[in-house]
């Protein structure tokens, strides 16, 4: 009995201290949506885990990460002035992955603001159609269903700030994908 109040004891000790001191494991989840005239408000979700090669207390920080987007199936319809119109429908997926710098001038306080750049690899893949009719509903063009997908690289600039909080960081970050993108996260146990 008394060794499982020892261990329990430790144990206790251990995931405190573990609390105290930062890993080089931020997870972080959000929104991201994007805003154009021809397609109007698209919505998904965007997950990203990192890894500081860099030690979480410097000015400069340096991480790897990985990501991915997907959005469900959405549709969209629009009236122009001249009474033409246009509709559709779009699905998407993508996966990320890639290197990020941040610089922050307060590394040490409670809240440290920062900015970001990142280069990341992205595989994208979309479904979806595009029609547009003319005033008088006669059809002026047509993408049918169509499916593709792509690779690409991309510069992700953001901002974002760090948070000390009962002993745990937590970061809030804005990026600019094609979409923006707004995720929060924490550094996770281990």
């Amino acid at each position: 009995m008394r060794w499982l109040l020892v261990l329990a004891f430790a144990f206790f000790l251990a995931t405190n201290s573990a609390a105290q001191t930062p890993t080089r494991w931020p997870l972080s989840a959000g929104p991201e949506w994007s805003s154009t005239l021809r397609t109007g408000h698209f919505y998904g979700g965007r997950l990203r885990a990192e890894y500081d090669l860099i030690t979480t207390t410097s000015p400069f920080r340096l991480r790897l990460e990985a990501g991915g987007f997907w959005s469900p199936t959405q549709s969209y319809f629009g009236n122009r002035i001249d009474g033409s119109y246009y509709y559709g429908a779009s699905q998407s997926v993508d996966l990320s992955f890639g290197l990020s710098a941040s610089l922050t001038p307060l590394p040490h306080a409670r809240l440290a603001p920062y900015v970001v750049m990142a280069v990341v690899a992205r595989q994208r893949w979309w479904h979806g159609f595009d029609s547009f009719r003319n005033p008088d509903g006669s059809l002026a063009w047509n993408s049918p269903v169509t499916s593709w997908t792509r690779g690409d690289v991309l510069l992700t600039p953001g901002i974002g700030i760090r948070a000390r909080i009962g002993g745990h960081m937590f970061q809030l970050e804005m990026r600019h994908y094609e979409h923006r993108s707004l995720t929060l996260g924490t550094n996770l146990p281990f």
